[in-house]
């Protein structure tokens, strides 16, 4: 079984349970404060457990969650309540072209694929639900931090259960991996680097146009020292 359909589900939550609602809150905040009033729904890809659904929909938006995960989309549930929430494979949307009026995507999750079309897939998949116009957040780690602070052993306990987190980066497939043992369980988490130009060719040959590169939420440039990428633009 593929690395991403084991490791995202009640450990996961567990591990990354510093993710929290206040983080939500300031990214949704920017993504409001670049696109203000989007009138139609919008797309939370990869929406994991829905806490920016939750923001978002705080915001006033009307918004759409799209996740692979059972685990993560029931955690969403249980925690929010009723909402359009969609269990899919971002490779493949179950939905038709051009209804979305806007598109997040939070917390690199692009990059999980073996294969280089079937990460292309997932942004042209995003192209083809958006409309023509709509603008979108892309999320995303950058390559260049990530390299000069790769630690490569971390040990610490969660619940009383001991955690050891591995990370290396594979230079042939150009990844950055990671294996997280907790007690007894093994899990992999597997992402492949793509640098600005890299990924902005991919967007735009697949109809997406970037008006803004930023390094975090508070807006300031991307370079190579930012702690993220985030590109925002619109489908053209």
């Amino acid at each position: 079984m593929t690395w991403y359909r084991e490791w995202f589900g009640e450990e996961y939550l567990d591990l990354y349970a510093h993710r929290d609602d206040a983080e939500a809150r300031q990214q949704v905040a920017f993504f409001n404060q670049r696109f203000g009033r989007i009138d139609g729904e919008i797309l939370d890809l990869a929406c994991g457990n829905g806490r920016h659904l939750r923001e978002l929909r705080s915001s006033g938006y009307r918004v759409v969650g799209c996740d692979l995960s059972w685990t993560l989309l029931h955690h969403a549930l249980d925690t929010l309540g009723p909402m359009p929430l969609v269990r899919a494979d971002m490779r493949k949307l179950p939905f038709c072209d051009g209804v979305f009026e806007g598109l997040v995507s939070f917390f690199t999750s692009f990059g999980y694929f073996e294969e280089e079309d079937e990460n292309l897939k997932t942004v042209r998949e995003m192209a083809r639900v958006l409309s023509k116009g709509a603008p979108f957040l892309f999320d995303y780690l950058n390559v260049h931090r990530e390299l000069e602070r790769l630690v490569p052993r971390e040990e610490s306990e969660m619940g009383g259960v001991p955690v050891v987190v591995e990370r290396w980066f594979e230079e042939s497939s150009r990844t950055f991996n990671k294996r997280i043992a907790i007690g007894e369980k093994r899990f992999l988490e597997r992402v492949k680097g793509y640098d600005l130009d890299e990924i902005s060719a991919i967007f735009a040959s697949s109809g997406m146009s970037i008006r803004e590169a930023a390094g975090d939420f508070q807006g300031a440039p991307f370079d190579r020292a930012s702690p993220r990428l985030i590109l925002l633009g619109s489908r053209r």
